[in-house]
């Protein structure tokens, strides 16, 4: 099956181009949950290599039964976890107990979720908190380190003490948030940072509305009439399309293998032209976001 190439990171990594994210609808399944673990082994089974996780989301058991059960060789696997809130206070016993409870030796991929704890609650600053996260690598523990919903000065105050670099940022990306993200898009290409999106196709789901409704359907009819064969495009495959062309690594998710099959078929589509991915984005209004809404703030702290 067709899938996203690999996207090397600046620290000589490769990240597959196309992530299963656990969090959002499978949020706060404690324990083992056996729907949660059903969906992953579905999505490993289906072609999904990367697993994108997070302490916050409370269902790092359930992944590590879903690998267990897949019992696909760890080398074939690209595994992503967070560090948020209180993990932050002992980000090296924060990332030990994730390991441990996905039954894992090391993360891929370590990053930390978001940045408006730093400094509150006896959680260290963030530049503390990178030291910490450079030190987890240096151990071994992980094998890139990276930020989540991070604005410019956010990136500025870790690269100014960082040693090893973070290699992405993960961020709410689609076409509603294109706008006001830009300048933030421009600093991270400038910078090296990967562009790692998760919601790619939200303006379907909580964001809808026209005129962006329509003109994504006109494109994935477009798209269709471009494949030579009877395949319909869906406006879903048009948005991971989109992200993909722009340079992100792509993280969505669903529990139906027919949906999983469809957004990594996704990559094998005809490309969006620049005439489509500008008209796309002129009705991408308004512009707005579902998640961290601090992302549009311009104030130096929290």
């Amino acid at each position: 099956m067709s899938t996203y190439p690999p996207i090397k990171l600046s620290d000589g990594k490769e990240i597959p181009g196309i992530g299963y994210g656990v969090g959002t609808a499978w949020f706060g399944r404690g324990g083992i949950d056996a729907e949660l673990v059903e969906a992953i082994v579905l999505a490993l089974k289906t072609g999904y290599t990367h697993i994108d996780g997070a302490q916050a989301y409370g269902n790092e058991t359930s992944v590590g039964e879903a690998l267990k059960q897949a019992a696909i060789p760890r080398e074939k696997l690209f595994i992503t976890t967070k560090v948020g809130g209180k993990g932050l206070k002992d980000i090296g016993a924060s990332c030990r107990k994730s390991l441990k409870e996905m039954g894992i030796d090391y993360a891929d991929l370590y990053l930390i979720h978001w940045p408006y704890d730093f400094g509150k609650d006896g959680v260290p600053t963030a530049e503390e908190c990178w030291k910490e996260m450079e030190k987890v690598k240096a151990e071994g523990l992980v094998k890139s380190i990276g930020v989540s919903n991070y604005r410019i000065q956010d990136l500025e105050k870790t690269l100014a003490v960082a040693e090893d670099r973070p290699v992405v940022n993960q961020i709410e990306f689609h076409p509603r948030v294109f706008e006001k993200a830009e300048p933030l898009f421009e600093f991270m290409k400038k910078e090296g940072i990967a562009l790692e999106a998760y919601g790619p196709t939200t303006p379907l789901t909580k964001l809808v509305g026209e005129p962006l409704d329509s003109v994504l359907k006109q494109v994935a009819s477009a798209v269709s009439s471009r494949t030579g064969s009877n395949t319909t495009v869906e406006p879903s495959q048009v948005l991971l399309l989109l992200a993909h062309q722009i340079g992100a690594i792509v993280v969505t998710t669903s529990g139906k293998e027919w949906r999983m099959k469809q957004q990594l078929e996704s990559a094998g589509l005809p490309k969006l032209t620049e005439a489509e991915i500008d008209e796309i984005r002129k009705a991408a209004t308004p512009q707005q976001r579902r998640f961290m809404l601090h992302m549009d703030s311009d104030a130096p702290a929290y």
